[in-house]
């Protein structure tokens, strides 16, 4: 996917994928995995998901988007004051508990991004094309540190019914991905009517897992 694609659907407020709730599985199982010593969690990918604005009531929270519209859309609809910087080549906007990194994400380093003790990807991974997902994978790893954990959720359909985005991600796709990492599904449910955030797809079935990644010690 060409960063032109991203950019265009934010300049025509074409936001199917855009989940304006939060998603019901951070109080459902995040709660009960996060441990009391956690501090900051990185959101690769993150639009203006409320899902940041859930994940700072108990943590330091980091962004990384391509859209500068997604990043003032989203302190502008939860009302929170920022402060705006140049790091080149990036935008960084800051506020209390939040930071956001406009541009690339391919860019983006562990230098840029302090320690992080979770990694959240809602709809990142799924957003992209197969010959893009082990691009994403690797760049992502430079952010764990031994005790990071990714919470990662993905989309399974029958692929011959819909070609994305999103695109589908089982079990195998998520095993392979993370080749040498600790790999545990741990809850799934089928999406009724077919829904994906604001769109409902003409498809056989539409179920979503959530995978807990971690380094193997």
């Amino acid at each position: 996917m060409e960063n032109s694609f991203w950019h265009s659907c934010w300049e025509r407020n074409s936001l199917g994928f855009h989940q304006a709730s939060v998603h019901p599985f951070l109080p459902q199982y995040f709660e009960k995995l996060r441990l009391a010593t956690d501090q900051h969690v990185f959101v690769p990918l993150c639009g203006k998901s409320s899902d940041m604005a859930y994940l700072a009531q108990f943590f330091q929270v980091t962004g990384s988007e391509l859209s500068e519209i997604a990043c003032r859309d989203f302190f502008s609809e939860h009302q929170v004051a920022y402060q705006q910087a140049k790091v080149a080549p990036f935008k960084r906007f800051d506020a209390d508990k939040l930071t956001l990194w406009q541009g690339d994400f391919f860019q983006l380093t562990s230098e840029h991004v302090a320690p992080v003790d979770w990694i959240y990807d809602r709809a990142a991974l799924i957003a992209l094309p197969l010959a893009m997902q082990q691009s994403y994978v690797e760049h992502l790893k430079q952010f764990f540190k031994p005790s990071t954990r990714l919470f990662l959720l993905t989309l399974e359909f029958p692929t011959e019914q819909l070609t994305g985005p999103p695109f589908a991600v089982n079990n195998a796709d998520v095993a392979h991905l993370f080749t040498g990492f600790n790999v545990a599904c741990i809850a799934e449910r089928e999406l009724e009517n077919k829904q994906f955030a604001q769109r409902r797809f003409d498809v056989d079935y539409l179920i979503e897992k959530l995978y807990i990644i971690s380094w193997k010690n």
